[in-house]
């Protein structure tokens, strides 16, 4: 059986990697009576590093293992990288299966302020960082196949290779409308983006990264009523193809 919505099971596993990584790993805040876990490495500095979230949905169980696999899967090896890595930033819904957290917010939907103590957590601590990629993991429970969201900023645009990366695994979506959005191809989401957009609903994380931490910032959607495993490999492609377009370009 699997144990997706296991946090302390997932807890244990990130730990258990921080200590052999010798990984940085400590609350950036409580909610809902769990830690929510954040994991640095000793290559991390104020600028030019790789951010990774996960588990702000409870409900996208694919999101956190894939994560948690894709590192175990680099293991010692990152040390070497600057990372800051977010394994589940709603462990309540996660263990309860539910989008929201237990009094109803969408944390997806809360960064454009501070309230929200894990959105003030790690606000606060990344207010001195700039950095280079960010990918937040996601599911959707609509899909057909894997879509991307990235915001237009700098070009050429790295989704496709992602999307490739993932193929073997899971297809690009090939929905003409995907989110209320038409894709710029399949599976692929790319506009440039605005305030004026987000204000009614509130900013997502992506759009926070986009607007104040990061110079990329990608989405990473796999469909929920997949196997779990194929959107699990399938989020572990894609970051090591994002990986790779991080070490081999320069812009």
């Amino acid at each position: 059986m699997h144990r997706a919505h296991d946090y302390p099971h997932l807890a244990a596993r990130w730990q258990r990697l921080a200590r052999t990584a010798r990984l940085r790993i400590a609350a950036i805040a409580r909610a809902d009576g769990y830690p929510v876990l954040r994991i640095e490495t000793p290559a991390l500095q104020a600028e030019g590093g790789i951010y990774l979230s996960a588990g702000i949905h409870g409900d996208e169980p694919g999101s956190t293992e894939g994560l948690i696999a894709w590192a175990e899967r680099h293991g010692k090896g990152l040390r070497d990288l600057p990372l800051l890595m977010l394994p589940c930033l709603n462990p309540w819904g996660l263990v309860h299966n539910r989008r929201s957290d237990a009094a109803g917010n969408d944390l997806n939907r809360c960064w454009h302020g501070s309230r929200h103590p894990v959105v003030r957590g790690l606000r606060q601590h990344t207010a001195a960082m700039r950095f280079r990629v960010a990918a937040c993991l996601h599911e959707d429970y609509d899909a057909q196949g894997v879509y991307i969201y990235e915001p237009i900023r700098r070009e050429p645009l790295w989704g496709p290779e992602l999307l490739r990366a993932a193929r073997p695994h899971l297809s690009p979506d090939p929905r003409r409308i995907i989110d209320g959005r038409r894709p710029n191809r399949p599976g692929l989401i790319s506009r440039r983006v605005r305030p004026a957009l987000f204000r009614s609903i509130g900013y997502p994380e992506a759009v926070w990264l986009h607007f104040e931490r990061a110079d990329r910032t990608f989405t990473l959607e796999t469909p929920s009523e997949a196997a779990i495993e194929s959107r699990s490999a399938a989020q572990v492609a894609m970051l090591d193809a994002l990986l790779d377009l991080w070490h081999h370009r320069r812009r």
